[in-house]
Parts: C-alpha cells; structure tokens; sequence
C-alpha cells in the first residue's frame, strides 16, 4: 500500500510538473505574440475578406496562387497608402497655412450672419464669440486658447494614433496576403476550430467567415456609403477642411456613432453665412445622408446571416467597446457562436426521469 500511495505521489507530482512548463511555454510563447497579435487578428479577417477574390483570380490565372496573393496586396496597399499621404500633406499645409494667415493678418473670418442670435441657448454666446473673430482675429484667438490648445491637442493625438494604425493595417495586410496562399495556414485553422468544435467545427467555421462578410458589408459598407454621402455635401457646400471632416464622419460611422457630431459644427457654419437658402438645402441634405445608415444596415448587415440581424449588431458594438476596431469583428463572431451554442442547449431535449 506504501509503495502504491508513493507511486500515485510521484505520477501526480510528475503530471503536475509537466503541465507547469507547458503552461508556462504557452505563456512565454503567448508574451511573445503579444505585440503581434492585433496585426495577425487584422490579418485573418482581411484574409477572409479577400479570399473570395483571390480565389476567383488565381483561377483566372490557371493557379498562380503567389501571383494572385501579390496582386491583391499590392493593389489594396495603394488604396490605403496613397490616399493617407494625400491626406496627411493635405493637413500638414493646411496647419501651415492657417499658422502663415494668423502671423501675417491674410486670414479672416466672415462676419457672422444677426440670425444666428435667435438659435436657441448658444445663440448669443456663438455670435460673440464669431463678431470678436470677424473683427480683431487675433483677441479673438487669445480669449479662446485654452480651448484651441485642447483641440489643436486632440487633432494631433487623432493624426499620431491614425499613422499608428495605418502601419498596423499595411502589417496585417502583407500577413493576410501570406495567409492566402499559405495552405498550411489554412490547415492549421481548420483543424483548431475541428479540434475545439468537435462535429460542429465546419458549422461554426462558415458561421465565422459568414459573420465577418455580414459585418464588412453592414458596418464598413455602410460607413463607406454614407462617408461619401457627406463627403458630397462638404465639398459641395464648400465647407473649410472638407477633407478633414470626411475623415472624421468616416471613423464616426465605423464606430457607430455617425457623422451627426460632424453634422452640427457644419450646420452651425452654413447658417453664419449670407445665403440663409443655400443652408437649409445643404442641411437637409446632411440630415438625409446621416440618417441612412439607418436604412442600408438593417438591409446590408442581416442579408444571408447565418444567425439574427440583432445578434450580429449587438456583438458589434459590444466588441468595439470592449477591444476597439478588431472588437467590430471579434465581438459579433463570438456573440454567433454563443448564440448558436445557447439555441443548441434550448432545443436539446432533455432526459425525463420518471419517479416510481
């Protein structure tokens, strides 16, 4: 019995040791990951993104998977390089020339339209402050610093995290380009989800590719759309920095908020000018456009969904609150997953025992 109890002794404190360095070998290895790890979440998604296309072109290219894979990225970092370059020469200028117009006194302000007094609350207030602009800029800019510092502060924060996150997306889109043509790749991430779903593993892998194609046409689809809508109307109505704030009514409509922030700051501008009927046209555009996310999503987001339009949003949101951009795909993935799990247990019959 002795020679038992020390044997079971010595198995438990093997089997123990042994899991402690796995586990710490998956943690260091984990560590090591970690700086790469939204790039390579980014990198999947795009691969399941382009996938489609890079198929369809590899076979019009009777099966140069290298070539296609190389078509793709290449073409989809142009789209993404040359338009960041446009855009940050564009607000490097525009600073300088605003700084130049305010050194040399060239820079003015309208005077600002007497009706703008009637608006409601910050009426008076906003007149003020545009009369004291229209006719001595520079008072006008020193009773305002502190408020300006705070945005010039936020604008250039906004410009430094967006060059961040250009580079990461140029990183994650060459991975997904290796991804495409990788079959072992393709393998490997098979067989983990097979390996963790069981029988269900097909199931819930088309679910996620499924659920990331729902979420690239309901979420970024619309938010392209509807920055286009808005950016019509700003270079339109020929609205200062129009390109700045298409910028922002682009990443105001990703993350689900909309271009209605936007919206006020450009209505606030259109009625301080002279042309009170040009403004109201304009405004009704901009009303229009913000608001037809509201159609196309419901539209776009649940069309050929594998599981309910509100489960999809729901973990859209949810997962940009909790991880940020890759949370928009994330989150809906294994919000769908959850659900078809939950549906699975709730329509699972359960064993009746009866009591004699």
């Amino acid at each position: 019995m002795k020679n038992s109890s020390e044997i079971k002794t010595k198995q438990i404190f093997e089997t123990i040791l042994q899991l402690g360095v796995v586990f710490l070998i998956l943690g260091f290895c984990f560590k090591l990951l970690l700086p790469f790890m939204m790039p390579i979440l980014w990198a999947i998604i795009l691969a399941i993104v382009f996938y489609p296309m890079f198929n369809f072109l590899q076979k019009k290219l009777k099966g140069r998977k290298s070539l296609a894979s190389i078509i793709i990225t290449t073409t989809v970092l142009l789209f993404i390089i040359v338009p960041t370059i446009i855009f940050f020469n564009s607000l490097t200028s525009s600073v300088l020339h605003l700084k130049a117009g305010i050194a040399d006194g060239s820079l003015t302000v309208n005077t600002p339209n007497p009706n703008i007094k009637n608006w409601p609350i910050i009426g008076e207030k906003a007149y003020d402050s545009l009369y004291s602009l229209s006719h001595d800029l520079k008072k006008g800019l020193m009773q305002h610093k502190k408020e300006i510092l705070e945005l010039f502060k936020i604008i250039v924060g906004t410009a430094v995290n967006s060059l961040v996150t250009v580079l990461m997306i140029i990183l994650s889109i060459i991975i997904a380009g290796v991804l495409m043509v990788s079959k072992s790749a393709q393998d490997l991430a098979t067989n983990f989800v097979k390996r963790i779903a069981g029988n269900s593993g097909d199931e819930y892998l088309d679910m996620s590719v499924s659920t990331v194609h729902q979420v690239v046409k309901g979420i970024l689809g619309v938010a392209i759309i509807q920055t286009l809508l808005q950016a019509i109307g700003l270079f339109g109505a020929d609205i200062p920095f129009a390109g700045i704030l298409t910028l922002l009514c682009l990443i105001l409509s990703i993350i689900q908020i909309g271009p209605f922030i936007v919206n006020v700051c450009v209505f606030v501008y259109l009625f301080s000018q002279d042309d009170t009927t040009s403004a109201i046209i304009w405004t009704v555009f901009f009303m229009l456009s913000g608001l037809s996310d509201n159609v196309l999503k419901p539209w776009l987001l649940g069309k050929g969904a594998m599981v309910p339009m509100l489960v999809i949003f729901l973990g859209v949101i949810g997962g940009f609150i909790m991880s940020g951009f890759v949370g928009l795909f994330v989150g809906p993935i294994v919000f769908s997953i959850g659900y078809k799990l939950f549906v699975a247990w709730m329509e699972e019959k359960p064993d009746h025992i009866s009591i004699n």
